[in-house]
């Protein structure tokens, strides 16, 4: 069986804070249940994640919800991990992107039916 969880990195990178051996190590960890590596990851990635998130969401509301439901994600989903298609740093705002995009377009659509409703409500 191959492990999705194989670092894509040398063996004699130094570990360093944030770097990619490390997100790693903690992301393997996250993979076993150990919620004290999650809150490293956490700790280590949500930054970039938040400034992702404010960039593709209308609101702060919104960028705080998705990186929530990312996070959420990433505990959920760390097993699946595949280091030879990318980073863990790539990986996790990937999660991120797809659940900023999602609230967008939920609501663009709440606030297009919305317009409809108003509109439908006036004729």
């Amino acid at each position: 069986m191959t492990d999705l969880l194989a670092p894509d990195t040398a063996a004699d990178e130094p570990s360093r804070p944030g770097s990619e051996a490390e997100l790693h190590a903690l992301l393997t960890a996250v993979a076993a249940g150990d919620q004290g590596a999650f809150a490293e990851l956490y700790d280590a990635t949500a930054g970039a994640a938040f400034g992702l998130a404010l960039r593709l969401t209308a609101s702060r509301e919104a960028a705080e919800e998705a990186v929530r439901q990312a996070f959420l994600d990433v505990w959920r989903e760390a097993r699946w991990f595949d280091a030879g298609a990318g980073t863990v740093r790539a990986w996790i705002l990937a999660r991120l992107r797809r659940r900023a995009v999602g609230r967008g377009r939920l609501a663009e659509m709440r606030e297009a039916l919305t317009r409809l409703h108003d509109a439908s409500g006036r004729a």
